[in-house]
């Protein structure tokens, strides 16, 4: 499997983990794997171009330059992406657990629809 497989692979995992730990209650946890899935199929897409960006900050741009500004990826979308991180860092680095079903579901769907336009690209 090639590394791109691999990370598309990743993407749908975590998305699945992400909805058994919404059904398990455990909300913060399930934010963390929805932009995580998120991050994994972005990382698929910059890899089709070649681009192994090092960190997320890298990930968001890139997507932002090679794909919403060059190939039409959803604009709304990708936003959102880049907040959706924003959520993730205080979900996993913050000292409180204030992330609810709403926030959990929101962020399911985002990363559902995210992998979605993706797909469109790969």
């Amino acid at each position: 499997m090639d590394e791109i497989e691999s990370c598309i692979e990743i993407a749908i995992d975590d998305l699945e983990s992400s909805k058994l730990l919404l059904e398990a209650g455990k909300y913060r946890n399930s934010v963390t794997l929805s932009y995580y899935a998120m991050f994994s199929i972005a990382r698929a897409l910059l890899l089709k171009k070649g681009l192994t960006p090092k960190t997320h900050d890298g990930v968001i741009t890139l997507i932002g330059e090679k794909y919403v500004l060059d190939e039409g990826f959803d604009r709304e979308l990708a936003s959102r992406f880049s907040r959706a991180r924003t959520i993730r860092e205080d979900a996993s680095y913050a000292n409180y657990d204030d992330f609810d079903l709403d926030t959990a579901k929101e962020n399911i769907w985002l990363a559902e629809e995210f992998i979605n336009e993706a797909k469109k690209f790969l």
